[in-house]
């Protein structure tokens, strides 16, 4: 889950991108990122998905945050963080944030990565308060 900001965001070394994919891949996981992808990702109004702790979908020219973000949920679905409930996976994305900020310099996060996730956010707190305030629905 990562919601798009106006800001343009700079593209990831590929150089480190595919370090990443290939570090990811050894432990038994699979990055994948292509044009139908992209697609895919544009459809879901999202820079990338993770669909548990071995597969994560990522855009060709992924940003440093998204790459990071999809990294974190994956390690959340490993450690059982993740039970795919809806309220389980507002509380992780908010912790992925969190995390991103928490480490944006270690990250090489870019200013408008750190301006997009703050927004997402303070979006998912507020979407998550909403749906405590709905009892849970």
């Amino acid at each position: 889950m990562y919601r798009k900001a106006k800001n343009k965001v700079t593209p990831m070394p590929k150089k480190q991108l595919h370090k990443i994919v290939k570090s990811f891949k050894a432990k038994g996981g699979v990055i994948l990122y292509n044009e139908e992808i992209d697609k895919y990702l544009i459809n879901n109004n999202a820079e990338g998905i993770t669909y548990n702790e071995n597969t994560i979908l990522l855009k060709q020219n992924p940003g440093r945050a998204s790459v990071f973000e999809e990294l974190i949920h994956a390690t959340q679905y490993k450690n059982g963080e993740n039970d795919s409930s809806y309220e389980s996976r507002l509380k992780c994305v908010i912790s992925a944030q969190k995390k991103l900020l928490k480490n944006a310099k270690v990250y090489s996060l870019t200013k408008p990565e750190i301006t997009q996730t703050k927004a997402a956010l303070k979006a998912y707190e507020s979407e998550l308060d909403s749906f405590y305030k709905n009892g849970g629905v």
